[in-house]
């Protein structure tokens, strides 16, 4: 407020001080864990429970870094997938962030091929710690890559017939040796979702005409490859986790068992559960989605008869 006081120019200026005490957002935190692979190489990540896990469980997903980068990448992810109910394990594959030896290192600055194949032991070792949890439901599961991650989840997805729902982050035909031209072919009966620019729009849809289920979505704009997406295009990160939830579905009462290495599945309560190896148990919701995906019914169950559902 500002006074004149006659015909001076005296002014006495009055000022208010307003005390604002700034408010944090307060972000997502992982959790610092670590397992083997299958092969016995020891792998880093980043665990973030779900935040009131159903009883039946929390769907889990799998977050899969870009060449020469690791988990970090994926933090502008977290916190949508924690709200939107999943446990996230981000991991460093090997050769990266903290899983690298000083031997992994240089294979992968030296583009070996074949340490990017071993990489399926990584994943694989990532199913199995999360499968060892109580809060997860082994059913709802589903992976998401960048760049070379994108074809790791797709070579794993053609073996492990339980994921659900996969995205992928510009994705290519042959990353480092990896052929997901090849892989997308035996996917089948399971949602998958392909992002890129414009620049970068042929793979995604040479990869969509040779598989199955693959919705494309291509943004107008260049060179924002893989996670780089984050923070450049809008929205992408809700459009990942709606993706997702629609892929894992809801929680089941149905669910049925198989294993990676079989295309028989069994019913709960079945004495062949209790004999598998732990590490090649697999879980579907339903009959139906593990028929949809090539599986069969053990013959002293018979065939479902059940139409797909979720």
């Amino acid at each position: 407020m500002i006074t004149t006081c006659g015909s001076s120019a005296s002014v006495v200026i009055l000022a208010i001080t307003i005390l604002i005490t700034p408010v944090f957002a307060v972000a997502v935190e992982t959790e610092a864990v670590s397992f083997s692979a299958a092969d016995g190489h020891r792998i880093a990540a980043g665990f973030l429970p779900a935040a009131n896990p159903p009883r039946s469980g929390a769907p889990a997903v799998v977050l899969l870094h870009m060449y020469r980068s690791d988990r970090a990448a994926w933090e502008p992810l977290l916190e949508p997938l924690h709200e939107a109910g999943f446990a996230v394990l981000a991991i460093d594959l090997r050769g990266h962030g903290e899983s690298a030896t000083t031997a992994t290192r240089d294979r992968v600055e030296q583009r070996d091929t074949s340490v990017f194949r071993e990489m399926q032991d990584d994943l694989r070792g990532a199913y199995d710690w999360l499968a060892k949890r109580s809060d997860i439901d082994r059913s709802r599961f589903a992976l998401v890559g960048a760049s070379v991650g994108c074809s790791i989840a797709l070579q794993y997805a053609a073996k492990d017939h339980s994921v659900d729902a996969i995205v992928c982050l510009s994705p290519g035909l042959n990353y480092l040796g990896l052929d997901s031209a090849g892989d997308v072919h035996q996917i089948t009966g399971r949602k998958i979702l392909m992002l890129a620019t414009e620049d970068e729009r042929d793979a995604p849809y040479t990869l969509q005409k040779r598989g199955d289920s693959i919705e494309v979505k291509i943004y107008p704009r260049r060179e924002a490859h893989g996670t780089n997406m984050f923070g450049t295009i809008g929205r992408v990160e809700e459009e990942i986790v709606q993706f997702l939830k629609a892929g894992v579905g809801r929680p089941t009462n149905t669910t049925v068992f198989g294993s990676i290495n079989s295309n028989i599945y069994h019913q709960r309560g079945s004495g062949w559960i209790g004999r598998i190896s732990p590490t090649n148990l697999r879980y579907y919701s339903s009959p139906a989605e593990a028929e949809i995906r090539g599986l069969r019914a053990a013959r002293s169950q018979g065939p479902s008869r059940s139409k797909r559902g979720r």
